[in-house]
């Protein structure tokens, strides 16, 4: 009896583990069922939208799902030609303008919060953190009478102070992260040799960051390319127009003529593809430093 109860308790952990293990691996099958379906979710309307962009109203209409010859390149032409290539300029001068009015004011200033000591430092960083309980929707008037005072109506600065001003408090929290966990010692080393905090920040804090700063920067790209109540809010002058303000005149261009319209909508979406396509390297490897850091 007493070799049968060791036995039986010697199988003990292993049958934990065995069971642990399975558990394990259904989990995983399930992670991997739903990212399969989130996959698919994200890839289907891109292909929809690129086949639709090469039919006429006819094969739309007939063959909506089905690949369709000829294949109508016009389209493509059609859609150049009705000015998307100048809302896309357009929008890339404000995600440009945008992006780096953010980053610069906002990484001096996480750097300030993260490595200088100041009377009053930590209530006013979270005077900034409160900034971002407070959803864009309710500021859209206050601003939008603020860029009417300013006289800046219809102008390029109505479209990059503002973008600049909403992004300073997310990339003020993530950047005094990511600098709060650089080694002290660095800044130690730098100070004994005499640089002064603008050297310490652009030849030490500036190159090992640049992961997350890359990171920050796709994120605001990305929401002021594809901001549209904004620009129809602050502007009426017809050329300077962002591409998706553009794409509301498309739909009254083309409201009967669907493959120019989705030719259209493929172009707008380009230049965000090819971005984060390219640097999809950069952007996780922030993601990760800025995970581990916080």
């Amino acid at each position: 009896m007493m070799t049968e109860a060791r036995g039986l308790s010697d199988l003990t952990p292993l049958t934990r583990r065995l069971s642990g293990s399975v558990d394990l691996r259904r989990v995983q099958w399930l992670s991997h069922a739903i990212l399969i379906v989130l996959l698919f979710l994200t890839i289907v309307p891109v292909i929809l939208l690129l086949l639709f962009s090469f039919k006429n109203n006819t094969q739309f209409y007939n063959q909506r799902f089905e690949l369709t010859l000829p294949l109508y390149v016009d389209n493509y032409t059609r859609a150049w030609n009705a000015d998307i290539g100048k809302y896309m300029l357009n929008s890339m001068l404000y995600t440009v303008g945008g992006v780096a009015l953010t980053l610069v004011p906002a990484s001096l200033s996480a750097y300030v919060f993260a490595r200088l000591r100041f009377f009053g430092k930590e209530v006013l960083f979270y005077m900034v953190l409160g900034l971002l309980m407070i959803p864009g929707v309710l500021t859209l008037i206050p601003s939008f009478i603020l860029i009417i005072d300013l006289k800046l109506l219809s102008t390029r600065w109505a479209f990059w102070l503002p973008y600049a001003a909403g992004g300073q408090a997310f990339a003020i929290l993530v950047l005094r992260t990511s600098f709060s966990g650089l080694p002290e010692d660095l800044f130690e080393s730098a100070r004994v040799d005499g640089a002064r905090e603008i050297r310490i920040f652009w030849s030490i804090v500036l190159p090992l960051s640049l992961p997350i700063l890359g990171t920050l920067a796709l994120l605001q790209a990305n929401v002021i390319w594809n901001d549209l109540i904004w620009p129809l809010t602050i502007n009426t002058n017809p050329e300077l127009k962002p591409v998706m303000a553009g794409l509301m005149i498309f739909t009254g261009i083309f409201r009967t003529n669907f493959g120019p319209l989705f030719a259209g909508y493929v172009l707008a979406s380009l230049p965000m593809i090819a971005l984060f396509a390219f640097t999809s390297r950069l952007f996780i490897r922030g993601l990760m430093s800025g995970a581990i850091r916080m």
